[in-house]
């Protein structure tokens, strides 16, 4: 089956796409931790994919169970995405199309605080990669952009991606940073923005449901609307504080949307 999500979520013809840009399947893998005898989560998102094509048509295959994932990064991201995924999922994909048609259409435009230039090498790639694990919000611009808190350039002369990304962080500040997620290292965030009005998108990579999140976003603001996915979580604890907005967030399955508006 290869469903297509367009504005409005549509079943593909099932042939040959040209020109589309093949993604692997998004999730999380556990890879051993050097210093240490534990184990680590690796997250295998898209993100910074298809921040680097922005503007292309996307392809993915999936494997069983991982349509909705696949689906919810389509949508954190505003792909143009097509999904292969396996028959017996069918109940899946329609169980998500329900839910993204009532969360409703957002705002597309992305938000972040680092401008990036980048040279479209692996060692670029790498590093867009954790700056999204790590939910260093970035958009990749042709050149510098006054408004941004940080330009970076992100080219093949970085010696070590996990070294200069920590680099990053460190000069953007914590406190400066558009959104904090606290409680899981496999929710990643994608803010978009016109304005006003602000939606959080929170992608759970993990095999697992994530419980207790508290999030924090730059800024006052005042929710709108908080969905999640498979789950009657709502975001909670509201409130507004040192110039950043926070709630808490029960349980989040796989996707959910926090809608914002700015207050006066």
């Amino acid at each position: 089956m290869f469903p297509i999500l367009l504005a409005a979520i549509a079943i593909f013809n099932g042939k040959d796409v040209p020109d589309c840009v093949k993604l692997p399947a998004p999730g999380t893998n556990f890879r051993p931790n050097v210093a240490t005898a534990t184990t680590a989560p690796w997250v295998d998102s898209n993100g910074w994919r298809i921040a680097r094509a922005e503007g292309k048509k996307f392809c993915y295959d999936v494997p069983k169970d991982r349509v909705v994932l696949a689906m919810a990064e389509a949508d954190a991201h505003h792909a143009d995405a097509i999904i292969k995924f396996p028959p017996e999922d069918q109940p899946l994909f329609d169980k998500m199309t329900a839910f993204l048609q009532k969360i409703g259409p957002g705002p597309t435009h992305d938000l972040g605080d680092i401008a990036v230039k980048e040279d479209g090498s692996p060692i670029a790639g790498e590093t867009l990669n954790l700056f999204t694990r790590r939910n260093l919000t970035f958009r990749i611009v042709g050149a510098n952009d006054p408004k941004a808190l940080m330009n970076v350039t992100v080219d093949s002369s970085i010696k070590d991606p996990n070294e200069f990304t920590y680099s990053i962080r460190q000069k953007l500040t914590d406190e400066k940073r558009l959104i904090r997620v606290y409680g899981s290292e496999t929710v990643l965030a994608n803010l978009t923005g016109d304005g006003k009005h602000v939606r959080i998108h929170l992608v759970n990579y993990g095999r697992r449901g994530a419980d207790g999140l508290r999030v924090r976003v730059r800024g006052s603001y005042q929710i709108e609307q908080s969905a999640f996915f498979d789950s009657d979580s709502k975001a909670e604890e509201y409130t507004v504080t040192d110039g950043g907005t926070e709630f808490s967030i029960p349980h989040i399955d796989v996707y959910g949307v926090v809608d914002l508006i700015a207050k006066p």
